[in-house]
C-alpha cells in the first residue's frame, strides 16, 4: 500500500527543516470496509506507532462519518489526507460545476473529520486548448478556496498521476507544475507528488523537496515501498533536506525565506 509522508507543523503553523525522523509525519492508507475491519486495523495502527491515516470519501460513506471520528478519535488517530475531488476539465466524468460542488462538499467533510487536507485532481487537458483548460482549472480552485480558508483545510494538487491515469493531471507545456502552483499565491494550495520505483529522486531533482518543503504531501507507492523501503526513503529525505536550501518561490518567481505554511 502507498504511504503519505508529510512534515511536521510547529504550533505557530510554521514548518522546520527535518533533522531526525521525528519530525516527518507518515500516513498510512485506510483499508477497512467494515466496523469490524476497522476496529482490528486501528489495533494495528497504534500497535505500529502510526498516528496518521489518509481515507477516500467512499469509505467515510460505507463506514459512517461519525462513527468513524469517534473511532478514530478514541484511538488517537488522525487524518491527513481525504481524496478524491476536483477533475474541472470534465476529463474524469463530471462537468465543470459538478466538480466545483463536489470539491467544495470535500473540503467541508475533510474539516468535519479534523482532517489535514484534501487532494483535488485538476483534471488534464482533454479536448481543450492549453489556455483554456489551465483557466477552468484555475477558477474551479479559486471558487473552493473561500472554502478551504475558512474551514483550515489544505487543498493538495498532485503534479503527477495518483489513479493510475494520466488525465488526472494537467501538465503545462511552458511552465513547471511547482511554479504553476505558486501562481495560485495562497497558503492553502499545496502540490503533491508520488514517489514510483527505485531511487525515484534521480528523475525529480529537486522538485520533491520544494513540494515537501512547502507542506506538500510525498506519497510513497507501494512498488517504491517494496523496493527501496521506507526507513530508507525516510533516511534519504532527511539527508538531502538537510544538505541543501530549498527557498520558496512566489508567484512573481522571487525567492523567499523560511518555510511558514
Amino acid at each position: 500500500m502507498s504511504m503519505d509522508v508529510l512534515l511536521q507543523r510547529q504550533p505557530n503553523g510554521s514548518l522546520s527543516r527535518p533533522r531526525s525522523s521525528d519530525q516527518i509525519l507518515l500516513s498510512e492508507p485506510l483499508r477497512s470496509q467494515s466496523i469490524g475491519e476497522l476496529s482490528e486495523e486501528i489495533r494495528k495502527l497504534k500497535n505500529n506507532g502510526i498516528g496518521l491515516v489518509s481515507v477516500r470519501r467512499q469509505q467515510v460513506l460505507r463506514l459512517g462519518r461519525d462513527r468513524l471520528q469517534h473511532m478514530l478519535c478514541l484511538s488517537g488517530i488522525q487524518v491527513g489526507a481525504v481524496g478524491y475531488a476536483g477533475g474541472f476539465t470534465g476529463t474524469l466524468g463530471p462537468g465543470y460545476e459538478q466538480a466545483v460542488a463536489d470539491t467544495r462538499r470535500a473540503i467541508e467533510l475533510a474539516a468535519n473529520l479534523n482532517a489535514r487536507a484534501v487532494v483535488v485532481l485538476p483534471g488534464a487537458r482533454g479536448l481543450h486548448t492549453w489556455n483554456h483548460a489551465g483557466a477552468t482549472i484555475r477558477n474551479g480552485l479559486e471558487r473552493c478556496l473561500d472554502d478551504a480558508l475558512r474551514f483550515r483545510v489544505d487543498i493538495q494538487i498532485p503534479l503527477n498521476s495518483v489513479i493510475g491515469r494520466r488525465n488526472d493531471v494537467f501538465e503545462l507545456p511552458h511552465l513547471s507544475p511547482l511554479d504553476w502552483i505558486s501562481t495560485f499565491d495562497s497558503h492553502r494550495i499545496k502540490a503533491m507528488m508520488v514517489l514510483r520505483g527505485r531511487a525515484p529522486w534521480f528523475k525529480l531533482p529537486d522538485c520533491w523537496k520544494r513540494c515537501f518543503l512547502n507542506g506538500g504531501l510525498l506519497r510513497l507507492s507501494r512498488r517504491c515501498r517494496e523496493l527501496e523501503g521506507t526507513q530508507q526513503v525516510i533516511s534519504h529525505i532527511i539527508r538531502e533536506l538537510s544538505q541543501t536550501s530549498v527557498p520558496r518561490r512566489t508567484a512573481t518567481g522571487t525567492k523567499t525565506p523560511g518555510l511558514k505554511t
